[in-house]
């Protein structure tokens, strides 16, 4: 695993832990916070759904050049 994976690994939380953290943060916040707050959660999610449909596209690509190199 590279390192970059392990740090990333480390700042996941488990998923009860990342709910309570942001129901507490929410209780703090106006409606208008509130709804900025979630519009950014919102665009977050769609990155990281993008971000893993990229990866696998790229690992479809990655694994047909290793498959057959006299493709190139």
């Amino acid at each position: 695993m590279c390192t970059e994976q392990r740090e990333f690994d480390t700042m996941r939380l488990p998923t009860e832990q990342l709910i309570s953290k942001i129901e507490t943060l929410s209780n703090d916040l106006s409606q208008d916070q509130l709804s900025n707050f979630l519009d950014i959660i919102n665009a977050m999610t769609a990155l990281v759904e993008e971000a893993s449909e990229l990866s696998k596209t790229q690992d479809l690509d990655v694994s047909s050049d290793v498959s057959n190199p006299l493709v190139h």
